[in-house]
């Protein structure tokens, strides 16, 4: 019972700071409305959502950027990237345990999801 009540503790902690660094005004201002995990989860849907729509333009754009080989290269790359996300996000569902596991596996897709376009956008433009 502790440890559950520890578990939401430290996500209820967290989540408002996942709030912050390149995530929407939206998803900022839903979350501070949000009052259930109900609420709290369609934000965080939403939000991964616009964060994976931006991930596939910066892939994209990078992809067009790329020659042939590089090209099947970043392809292969991000295909197992996504099977890494995906299971590393499951692992925290299965870790959490009660009630906040599913925020916490669907905060992980989320916040994966932007730090990966972050991570093409420095490739993508070098140095900016």
């Amino acid at each position: 019972m502790i440890k559950h009540y520890l578990a939401g503790l430290a996500l209820a902690c967290v989540l408002p700071l996942a709030v912050a660094d390149d995530y929407t005004a939206a998803y900022g201002q839903c979350m501070d409305k949000a009052s259930s995990t109900v609420a709290m989860s369609a934000c965080i849907k939403a939000e991964t959502q616009v964060q994976d729509q931006h991930l596939n333009q910066v892939y994209k754009q990078l992809m067009g950027k790329l020659e042939a080989g590089q090209q099947k290269r970043l392809r292969d790359v991000q295909r197992t990237w996504i099977a890494f996300r995906d299971g590393n996000c499951q692992f925290h569902v299965q870790a959490s345990g009660g009630t906040m596991a599913q925020l916490a596996g669907a905060t992980c897709v989320m916040a994966m999801t932007r730090d990966r376009a972050a991570e093409l956008e420095r490739v993508l433009s070098p140095g900016q």
